[in-house]
């Protein structure tokens, strides 16, 4: 045997195809090769899967949903949460502010009734008890007529420049 004849032929290149303008698709003027030693693949429902290779993927396909359902209720739950404790937070500032207020009122009225007890102490005449006899009694004062209300606003008066009222 030769060198020749103990390699065997390399196979024909086909000749590269022609592109079109934009490069992008083959020319109708190539024929496709075809070539007799390829088989094609099975269609995969021409074979059953295993039950158990089902079972498998069933379980995968729900374990990928549960997964993502306890994610998002995770954050759900953690948000919730910081929500929560942010709002007890503030709450609990504003009890202790409360409570800071309520001492000291409650330390200015002993301090009041301390001072009232002193007072008392160095001039026990300027207090007197209460009696009937001594009591005020005032009248009340007559009731006012009622204005009339004017029924639209056109019938306001006029004559009155803006005056604040509540001084």
């Amino acid at each position: 045997m030769t060198a020749s004849r103990a390699r065997s032929p390399e196979p024909q290149r086909s000749p590269q195809p022609a592109l079109d303008r934009k490069n992008k698709r083959l020319s109708a003027s190539r024929q496709p090769v075809s070539n007799r030693n390829v088989r094609r693949l099975p269609r995969t429902n021409s074979f059953p899967l295993p039950l158990w290779l089902r079972v498998l993927m069933t379980t995968q396909k729900l374990s990928i949903a549960a997964t993502i359902l306890l994610t998002v209720s995770v954050f759900a739950i953690y948000g919730w949460t910081v929500y929560a404790q942010e709002q007890w937070n503030q709450q609990y500032k504003k009890l202790e502010q409360l409570k800071r207020q309520e001492r000291q009122l409650t330390n200015a009225a002993g301090s009041f009734d301390n001072e009232m007890l002193q007072s008392i102490q160095k001039k026990p005449g300027d207090l007197v008890r209460e009696s009937p006899e001594k009591s005020i009694f005032l009248q009340a004062a007559p009731l006012r007529p009622k204005r009339e209300v004017p029924s639209t606003v056109s019938e306001l008066p006029r004559n009155k420049p803006n005056e604040s009222l509540g001084y």
